[in-house]
């Protein structure tokens, strides 16, 4: 089982642990040139092609099922199966991220279900830490059903 340490998938995507009161973010930027926002980071724009124009902003909150699929064989950095993941299309800002499911069987990730955004595990590593990343979760509205 998962060690008392943990370690973050990768710097930079997210702050871990949440501040407390605080909804779950995303670091993203937004291109103050064009308008356009990018998750992950970006150090220049790939649509206008201006370095200078980037500023930090963040993703949070709902969105919708795109596509998802479900699958059955565990994942060689150990995701025990089944498992589902899949692009969300988020509400609060024009962002499709690709993600891993969690909170309800893998086939509720269907095409327009509501979802929302967390940080937490993904998986175990080796050393017994649990690797936390960012999941989407059935929304909360949904859940209380």
């Amino acid at each position: 089982m998962a060690g008392s340490e943990s370690v973050v998938i990768r710097s930079g995507l997210f702050r871990y642990p949440v501040p407390e009161g605080e909804q779950p973010a995303l670091l993203a930027c937004r291109c103050r040139g064009c308008g356009r926002i990018f998750f992950p980071a970006r150090e220049i724009c790939p649509d206008c092609f201006d370095a200078g124009a980037l500023e930090e902003t963040a993703i949070r909150g709902h969105g919708v099922v795109h596509a998802s699929t479900v699958v059955h064989i565990p994942a060689p950095v150990g995701i025990p199966a089944p498992y589902a993941y899949g692009y969300v299309d988020m509400a609060e800002a024009p962002v499709r991220l690709f993600a891993l499911f969690t909170g309800a069987e893998p086939a509720w990730f269907t095409p327009g279900r509501e979802v929302e955004l967390v940080i937490g595990p993904v998986r175990v590593d080796g050393q017994g830490r649990e690797v936390i990343g960012f999941l989407f979760r059935p929304a909360a509205e949904r859940r209380e059903r």
